[in-house]
């Protein structure tokens, strides 16, 4: 026979385990002469006490307790990071500088891009700083120009989408320190620190071939390069083959070296400082100079490209340049969702304005490129930034306006400012091992002479091999799309 209440507990256990005595309980059987005695009926069993049944199950846990409680145990790792970072008032990130160094920077954890851009400035010692920026790789997205500008007014934190959660896990973020506004002529920049800046910006553009240069520009841009870099050619230091490691030009062959070789005989006396300026006065000529390219598609769903430089917008195809608006001709610009609108001034035979409108990957994108619109004309065109509007409940769209200086007051500032004559230590140029693969009478002439192989080699974990000959392309910047966005038309009047 069962105790009382014993199936009905948390734990379906005998109660003699637990030390309880159990009685058994003999329910009474009532016969009576007619009834069969193997036919009886019982009276219902009588329920458990509440106090009882209490007692059970507060015996079993504490039995529970002290069978499991000794022998286990948790601990919340992330929690606890989490904590600590939380604690943390300061964030490290990390900017990529234009002679290929990093440096880490450390800023208060809500602090504006301002703190930061000014932190690299700084570093640098940058005199004329409104030509640069600081550009980085928008997470989470799959567009086509994942880059974005670090905006100065607004948290670094949020553009960078850095949460507490990722803090430790990840690495440090990456800025990237870049040339934002390309001045159309640098006799403007009357620091030499500055210009060679731009010029280390422009020599990786050419080496990644996004300025479009064709071989012979290519050539004599390699040329001054060179002549800054190694100053006067000289047959008995430099030779020949000096080319071989370097990486100048894309595509880079050896009847490409031979021509950059004449032509750098040819800059002889120049000092670094006027061959980069030679370097920056050929550069400007090229339809790609200074074009801050963004992925469109016009109205009869061709696949274009439009740039904002200094002068205007302009339209490329199958990077080729068919038109061109400048910031005169143009009167408004604005956007709606994914749709950009460019309205034309009205010229003298029309009796309407004329409105252009282009189509972009998403409302994100469209939005990237009308700020750069009001970006490049307020700092090209204007002598002083317009006061941003007061914000009014009523009023939809964004209300974007370029806060920094222009160019106007960048230049007046330093034409009242003295010249600083510093000394800098300039970077080299990109270079890799070119190797050549022997043929077997070169391979038999070395055995037979017992001399060294001319050949470079390769150091590798498995050891030292031969490896054809091949340059070495930089890495192209990932693509990205940003998540949908609610609708949104903004304007802005020339």
């Amino acid at each position: 026979m069962e105790g009382r209440g014993g199936g009905r507990g948390a734990y379906d256990l005998p109660l003699p385990l637990l030390g309880v005595t159990c009685v058994e309980l003999t329910p009474p059987f009532h016969t009576t002469p007619s009834t069969p005695h193997h036919l009886f009926h019982t009276t219902p069993p009588i329920p458990p006490s509440p106090l009882h049944s209490t007692q059970c199950e507060g015996m079993l846990e504490g039995v529970s307790r002290r069978a499991f409680g000794a022998s286990s145990g948790t601990y919340n790792v992330r929690a606890s990071e989490l904590a600590r970072h939380k604690a943390l008032k300061t964030l490290r990130v990390q900017v990529a500088l234009l002679d290929d160094s990093t440096q880490v920077f450390e800023i208060e954890k809500r602090a504006k891009g301002q703190a930061l851009l000014d932190l690299v400035f700084n570093h640098l010692e940058l005199i004329e700083r409104d030509f640069f920026g600081l550009q980085y790789i928008e997470p989470s997205t799959s567009s086509d120009n994942p880059r974005r500008w670090l905006d100065p007014l607004k948290p670094v934190k949020k553009q960078l989408r850095i949460r507490t959660k990722s803090l430790g896990t990840c690495g440090l973020p990456v800025l990237y320190f870049r040339v934002k506004f390309w001045v159309s002529d640098p006799g403007k920049l009357t620091e030499e620190y500055t210009r060679y800046h731009v010029f280390l910006q422009l020599r990786r553009d050419v080496l990644e071939g996004r300025l479009g240069a064709q071989p012979s520009t290519a050539a004599l841009l390699a040329s001054y390069a060179l002549q800054s870099e190694l100053g006067d050619y000289s047959s008995d230091e430099h030779g020949n083959t000096y080319l071989a490691d370097m990486r100048l030009v894309p595509n880079q062959c050896e009847d490409l070296e031979k021509k950059i070789l004449e032509l750098h005989k040819l800059h002889k006396g120049q000092s670094p400082a006027d061959a980069e300026f030679n370097f920056l006065d050929h550069a400007k000529r090229l339809d790609l100079y200074g074009v801050d390219l963004h992925k469109a598609r016009d109205s009869t769903n061709r696949e274009i490209h439009l740039g904002v430089t200094a002068i205007g917008l302009v339209v490329f195809q199958n990077a080729i340049k068919i038109n061109t608006f400048s910031w005169a001709k143009i009167v408004k610009i604005s956007f709606k969702r994914k749709q950009f609108f460019i309205q034309l001034r009205r010229e003298l035979s029309e009796n309407y304005d004329s409105v252009l409108g282009f189509n972009l990957a998403s409302y994100r994108a469209c939005k990237c490129l009308w700020k750069s619109c009001v970006e490049h004309h307020t700092f090209f065109r204007l002598h002083t930034p317009r006061t941003p509007a007061r914000k009014n409940l009523l009023t939809l769209g964004s209300k974007f306006r370029y806060s920094g200086r222009t160019e106007f007051q960048t230049v007046e500032d330093c034409k009242r400012r003295a010249r600083v004559e510093r000394t800098f230590v300039r970077s080299p140029s990109k270079r890799f091992a070119r190797q050549t693969v022997p043929t077997p009478s070169d391979l038999g002439s070395e055995a037979r002479s017992g001399s060294g192989s001319s050949l470079r080699h390769v150091l590798t974990p498995q050891g030292t091999k031969l490896l054809p000959s091949k340059v070495l392309r930089p890495p192209r910047w990932p693509g990205v799309r940003p998540n949908p966005q609610m609708s949104e038309y903004c304007s802005y009047l020339l």
